[in-house]
């Protein structure tokens, strides 16, 4: 009987799982990720014995699942903070001045130019239409003949590159923001 279940259980996750990680990048767009998310609804899947529900059970309760487990990763992504009670060890690397002038520092304008400099074109081009253009996914999907979720996907990916640079410029987190806000609420 063990040995039937494991071979069932075999079968199905060769069906699936590549539609299942597809799924789950459409979500996350990172494929390490997508991956990780799949393979452990597969484990928590053998472990509750889900693996023997009929097939068309099965199907919709792991394509749930997937879409569940990205949401929730993305909300745990997007909710990553530290607090400096938690981790003083942050608190005493925090820099207690801020340079700005400097020879060898990047003014905030460079720094933002740096970081939309680390997009891709078209992403950068998106990005520059949605936020400083005050266009809607659908407009600018018309306007360059793509598709509405390739425009999301793009943004996101956008966001996460952005974010990868201000988390490794984090000395002027502060000022880019102020810039970016202020060309969002002031587009020339």
């Amino acid at each position: 009987m063990k040995n039937d279940r494991k071979e069932i259980f075999k079968v199905r996750f060769q069906k699936h799982y590549p539609r299942l990680c597809n799924i789950a990048y459409g979500y996350v767009s990172d494929r390490d990720d997508s991956e990780d998310i799949v393979q452990d609804i597969f484990i928590q899947i053998w472990n509750k014995g889900k693996d023997t529900l009929p097939e068309q059970e099965f199907v919709a309760y792991i394509t749930t699942s997937v879409k569940n487990s990205c949401i929730s990763f993305l909300r745990k992504k997007q909710h990553h903070t530290i607090s400096l009670e938690e981790n003083p060890s942050v608190a005493n690397s925090m820099p207690e001045e801020i340079p700005i002038e400097g020879p060898e520092n990047k003014s905030p304008e460079e720094h933002l130019q740096a970081a939309l400099a680390t997009l891709p074109p078209k992403c950068k081009d998106i990005f520059l239409m949605a936020k400083l253009r005050q266009m809607k996914y659908r407009d600018i999907a018309n306007e360059l003949n793509l598709s509405e979720k390739t425009i999301e996907n793009q943004m996101t990916k956008a966001i996460r590159l952005l974010r990868t640079y201000v988390a490794e410029n984090s000395v002027f987190l502060i000022l880019v923001i102020a810039i970016v806000l202020t060309l969002i609420e002031n587009p020339k």
